[in-house]
């Protein structure tokens, strides 16, 4: 495990492009496992990064002085719905940087109005489980996985954030 001194979550910057083409090119084989059957590339990265308006879809960092630890996003469906997903990088996680994102998603559901938040998560990733059940998401539907680029069996869970106590 790296060291790391403090970090701070904030909504992402333009110049941290660079830090998240690194952070998602260096994910392990163990990350991706969970997220997609093979790795990001660049150009996609830098796609996911132009997209990002602060409306409709929103991007939060951890980060410290030296680069980019994780990432969450929030993509609106509607003015009352949203969906999320969490990714740390494999030097930085079980540390509380993914519970950090999630409340800074959180915030910003309560800022917008957002009354339900969705989230996948594939089965076998038990921490990330154990962090949204925490957190009380509960799971609406196991989804038989044979199209999606996830590994093994998805969850589609969902919260109310104005119900999720601070």
């Amino acid at each position: 495990m790296q060291e790391i001194e403090q970090y701070r979550i904030r909504e992402v910057k333009e110049h941290d492009l660079e830090g998240l083409i690194e952070m998602y090119m260096t994910l392990s084989e163990r990350t991706l496992y969970f997220l997609r059957s093979n790795s990001f590339t660049p150009g996609e990265v830098r796609e996911m990064h132009s997209r990002v308006d602060g409306e409709k879809i929103f991007s939060v960092v951890a980060v410290n002085d030296r680069k980019v630890l994780g990432e969450a996003r929030l993509i609106r469906y509607s003015d009352t719905s949203a969906e999320f997903g969490i990714i740390v990088h494999d030097l930085y996680q079980n540390r509380g940087i993914g519970q950090a994102l999630l409340k800074k998603i959180i915030e910003i559901c309560r800022e917008k109005r957002i009354k339900r938040l969705i989230g996948f998560c594939s089965e076998e990733n038990e921490v990330a489980l154990h962090i949204y059940k925490k957190y009380g998401f509960k799971v609406e539907k196991i989804i038989e996985n044979h199209h999606s680029s996830m590994n093994g069996r998805v969850l589609r869970l969902s919260i109310h954030p104005n119900l999720v106590k601070s």
